[in-house]
């Protein structure tokens, strides 16, 4: 068998509270509850790259002021 990672995910309806099974690639899709049929958007995995976080946290330069 091949190296699937799976996500387990609740289903949000109060009424089912199912827990799902979803394969890893369902990440940023609408998958269908068995259970009651509501659609459930699976979250995507957040990026750990620090690149990304520190060019979003850097305040931009001041700018100078000639008058």
């Amino acid at each position: 068998m091949g190296d699937v990672h799976v996500i387990r995910i609740m289903c949000p309806n109060l009424v089912c509270q199912r827990v799902l099974s979803v394969p890893d690639s369902a990440r940023g899709k609408l998958v269908r509850c068995g259970g009651c049929g509501v659609n459930i958007k699976i979250p995507v995995l957040k990026s750990t790259k620090p690149a990304e976080t520190s060019e979003q946290a850097t305040p931009p330069p001041p700018q100078s002021q000639e008058n």
